[in-house]
C-alpha cells in the first residue's frame, strides 16, 4: 500500500551506529523479566515516535496518512466496493502497549496493541447493493473503529556490520479484532436525506459484515507503520545495544532528556 511516509524508506542508512533515543531505554537480554521491560519502556516511547523523530527516520504517525482504504465485499446481505481516498487515520497516539514475547534464541517476537478507538476521515466512493436496495455515492466519510486489538508479529536474521550486528527482518504479520464500528457517509444517493440516513444506519447495523474487508486494511496500513519504523531504528541502532548483553540491573530503566547545551 503505497503512503506518503514510505518516501521515508528511501533514505540512505548512515555509516555511524545510533544508541536508542533517551525516551527508549534498552531492555538487557538477560533480564529475567525481559518482557515487562520491552512493554515498559515502549509504552513510554509511543508518544515520542507518534510525534516523529527525524534522527531515526521516523515522520509523524497521527494522523497517518494513506492514500486509499479499499472495501470490496461480497455477501448475501452486503454487496459493495468501497473506495476512501486521502486518508487521514488519528488515534494511533493512545495505543496500549498491553504485552510482549520475546525470544531471542529463536528470533521472533510478538506485540500486543490495543487502540480505544481509531478515526478515519477521507473522501469516499461506494457502489454496490445492501439487501434489494442499491447504494451509491461520494463524498466525506467518516469512519470510527472501536476497541481495536492487535497483534503484531515479526522474525529477523543478524547482519554483520564492521564490529556491529543489525537485525534485519525476514517475515512480519498482523491479527487484528474490532470490537466495534460506526459510519457516516455523507451525500449518499445524490444527497437523498432520507435514503443517506437510512443507508447509514443499515451500515451502522451491519458493521461486522462491512468491516469483515475494511478490518485487514486498516491492519495492513497499521502493519506498514510497525514495519518501517522498526526497520529504520535496526538499521541505524545495532542489535547490542537494543538488547545489550549486560545485567539485567544495569541497564538503565529511567529516563531523562538531554540536557541543552549551553
Amino acid at each position: 500500500m503505497a503512503a506518503s511516509y514510505l518516501l521515508l524508506a528511501a533514505v540512505l542508512s548512515t555509516s555511524q551506529a545510533l544508541k536508542l533515543p533517551w525516551y527508549t531505554p534498552a531492555c538487557s537480554r538477560n533480564d529475567p523479566n525481559l518482557n515487562d521491560c520491552v512493554v515498559k519502556h515502549g509504552q513510554q516511547a509511543i508518544p515520542h515516535f507518534i510525534n516523529g523523530d527525524p534522527k531515526y527516520r521516523v515522520p509523524k504517525l497521527d494522523p497517518l496518512v494513506i492514500d486509499q482504504l479499499a472495501v470490496r465485499q461480497g455477501t448475501r446481505q452486503v454487496g459493495i466496493n468501497l473506495m476512501v481516498r486521502e486518508c487521514k487515520i488519528y488515534g494511533l497516539k493512545n495505543a496500549q502497549f498491553i504485552a510482549a514475547r520475546t525470544d531471542l534464541k529463536k528470533r521472533h517476537i510478538e506485540w500486543d496493541f490495543k487502540f480505544p478507538s481509531v478515526f478515519i476521515r477521507g473522501i469516499y466512493n461506494i457502489t454496490g447493493q445492501v439487501l434489494i436496495l442499491p447504494i451509491m455515492g461520494n463524498g466525506h466519510a467518516n469512519i470510527t473503529i472501536n476497541d481495536l486489538t492487535i497483534t503484531y508479529k515479526y522474525d529477523w536474521v543478524l547482519n554483520k556490520k564492521g564490529s556491529k550486528h543489525y537485525m534485519n527482518f525476514t517475515k512480519s504479520s498482523l491479527d487484528f479484532d474490532i470490537g466495534g464500528a460506526s459510519f457516516y457517509l455523507e451525500n449518499l444517493f445524490n444527497g437523498d436525506k432520507l435514503l443517506g440516513e437510512n443507508m447509514n444506519y443499515f451500515l451502522n447495523q451491519n458493521w461486522r459484515e462491512v468491516t469483515k474487508e475494511l478490518g485487514p486494511a486498516i491492519g495492513e496500513a497499521i502493519g506498514e507503520v510497525f514495519r518501517l519504523l522498526l526497520t529504520n531504528i535496526a538499521d541505524l541502532v545495532p542489535y547490542e545495544y537494543i538488547y545489550p548483553d549486560t545485567p539485567a540491573n544495569a541497564t538503565s530503566t529511567t529516563t531523562s532528556k538531554p540536557e541543552k547545551a549551553p
